[in-house]
């Protein structure tokens, strides 16, 4: 049971941490940018009907997914332009 004294402590911050349970906050802390919006390779893959498996394979021989490259980060992970991908879903020039 909370005193009156804890009770106005949380009405001042409601995203205090109070025991072992945090409140969340009400809008996420960043939202990414709509022209730098980037797929995983396992969305990658989704989008294009693929296993993650066969896009790996298919970029480790050529260095590019049918023209499509990747951003490599630095954990090793690749991230594939989501404009470039509808671009080429499309049949557009990349």
């Amino acid at each position: 049971m909370l005193s009156n004294a804890n009770k106005a402590v949380i009405a001042e911050n409601p995203h205090q941490i109070t025991g072992h349970v945090a409140a969340a906050p009400a809008q996420p802390q960043w939202a990414p940018a709509e022209h730098n919006s980037y797929l995983t390779t396992e969305a990658f893959a989704d989008t294009m009907g693929l296993h993650a498996q066969s896009v790996r394979k298919r970029y480790s021989q050529t260095g590019s997914y049918f023209g499509l490259r990747p951003v490599k980060l630095p954990n090793r992970r690749l991230m594939w332009d989501a404009e470039a991908v509808e671009m080429f879903l499309r049949g557009e020039v990349i």
